[in-house]
């Protein structure tokens, strides 16, 4: 039977992200699902499911899972009220740039 030898992800990632477009892509998607993971990080320290969160803010839980996949792009009044919900503070900070 032949092993099955998987791609490592970050070998991946690292090839990947040689060509300057790709690199500009996911340089700039970076914050977006680093903050969707925080978000879902606290909800879980907290024991709350998606239901439970939505309740809280008044929203369904579609929109909570449409948010926390990346899917929507939630208006800055719904990130206030999640972060609210979840006893988080939103920051926004000068980037660091990264040289190429």
């Amino acid at each position: 039977m032949r092993k099955f030898e998987g791609t490592n992800l970050l070998d991946f990632k690292k090839e990947l992200l040689k060509d300057s477009k790709e690199r500009y892509e996911y340089e700039h998607l970076e914050p977006k699902y680093a903050l969707i993971q925080r978000l879902i990080e606290r909800r879980n320290e907290l024991h709350l499911s998606q239901e439970q969160l939505a309740n809280t803010i008044g929203m369904q839980q579609p929109a909570i899972a449409r948010l926390e996949s990346g899917v929507s792009n939630a208006t800055v009044g719904t990130l206030f009220k999640v972060a609210d919900a979840l006893k988080l503070d939103l920051e926004f900070r000068p980037r660091q740039l990264v040289k190429s």
